[in-house]
């Protein structure tokens, strides 16, 4: 059985991946909770809450998230995923549009370096333009209709997604261990998401951020300290599921197209860098995890800049070593080997596509199928 649960910051909450953090090394800026982050939380509290030892069963418990949403005053919730990473922003004739990157064969006069089984990423019309910001989390309702293949206007993206996390930086100054007094010349700063900002921008608004999390673990309403420094969120079970549903005639659409597209709504964790490790690297034909009757073909990929991904063992009490891992909003396309059986895309809905089971379990690769066309 699953539970949904809402995260309320009380406080700009601090993430920070594996990069290193000293003298001559920066801190992060505000980066997003990693899945990870949220698996510990909720079994933290989970063991907590029933007086249970912090054991590796723990690690079993099933846990999905977070996700970013728009709460309104009304309690209706709009999840906010990464932008697809097969949507280019650029500015033409005074506008900025959205144009869409395909797989599609290179002109005869053209070669790349790719393997020559995978199709090239382009651009699906040709515009003279330059590539300008745009919002990085889309509506659900948007990224829906995007990896149906409809187009999206950037107005609606700017009106109803969100162009970057809002941030906090806090300047603080190092202590001298002897003395504890300030280390003089010595200050360092830390990055924060604070999503209280979304309320108060002009006055007080009608709606602010939260986090979506889906979990086997049973946690009461409580207030928890999510990320480091101990900076408090209010997390409590959400009585209503605003977790996302897949659309209707989602499978249909897939069996006619004899295509299967896969976005990345959390980062994702392979063996093969950018290609994941169910996928045979000769012929890059395999089957989704938990699914080994059901082939399906790597086509095409879009990829961006790997993310990085490391922690803290409660278990062991020791490091994690850092990891590369598939940022959120890679786009991969697959071609069906096998035909469809029933009821495999709900199940394959928002659900982790990871190679190895304890990065399933802590949700890293979490990914919205949708169908696609091989013959267009």
């Amino acid at each position: 059985m699953t539970h949904d649960y809402l995260i309320e910051a009380l406080a700009p909450l601090v993430f920070r991946s594996g990069k290193p953090f000293g003298a001559q090394a920066g801190a992060d800026g505000a980066a997003f909770p990693l899945p990870s982050s949220l698996a510990g939380l909720l079994r933290t509290l989970h063991a907590d809450q029933h007086q249970l030892d912090f054991s590796c069963e723990l690690r079993q418990i099933v846990s999905a998230g977070p996700l970013l949403a728009r709460r309104a005053l009304d309690g209706g919730i709009v999840p906010l995923l990464p932008k697809p990473a097969d949507a280019l922003y650029l500015r033409h004739e005074g506008s900025i549009q959205v144009i869409r990157l395909s797989p599609g064969k290179l002109p005869p006069d053209s070669g790349c370096d790719l393997r020559p089984d995978l199709l090239p990423v382009r651009m699906s019309q040709t515009i003279d333009g330059k590539p300008a910001p745009g919002p990085q989390y889309w509506p659900l309702a948007s990224l829906q209709s995007w990896s149906a293949g409809a187009p999206v206007a950037f107005e609606t993206l700017h009106a109803q997604g969100l162009d970057a996390l809002p941030a906090e930086q806090r300047t603080h100054v190092a202590l001298d261990d002897e003395t504890l007094a300030a280390d003089e010349g010595r200050l360092f700063q830390t990055g924060g998401i604070d999503l209280a900002a979304h309320r108060h921008a002009q006055g007080w608004q009608e709606q602010d951020l939260v986090f979506l999390a889906r979990s086997a673990a049973r946690v009461d309403k409580t207030l928890a300290t999510f990320g480091g420094e101990r900076r408090l969120s209010r997390l409590h079970p959400s009585p209503v599921s605003h977790w996302p549903r897949p659309p209707d005639g989602l499978e249909a659409g897939i069996r006619a197209q004899r295509g299967l597209r896969l976005t990345l709504v959390t980062p994702a964790i392979f063996s093969g860098g950018h290609l994941p490790g169910w996928l045979d690297a000769r012929t890059l034909t395999g089957s989704p995890p938990g699914y080994p009757d059901f082939r399906v073909k790597l086509k095409a990929a879009a990829v961006e800049r790997w993310l990085p991904v490391s922690g803290w063992d409660l278990a062991t009490r020791k490091q994690r070593a850092m990891r590369k891992a598939v940022a959120a909003g890679a786009v991969y396309w697959f071609e069906l080997q096998d035909e469809l059986p029933p009821g495999l895309v709900e199940a394959l809905w928002l659900q982790p596509v990871s190679d190895h089971d304890q990065d399933r379990l802590d949700g890293f690769g979490l990914a919205l199928p949708a169908p696609w066309n091989p013959t267009a």
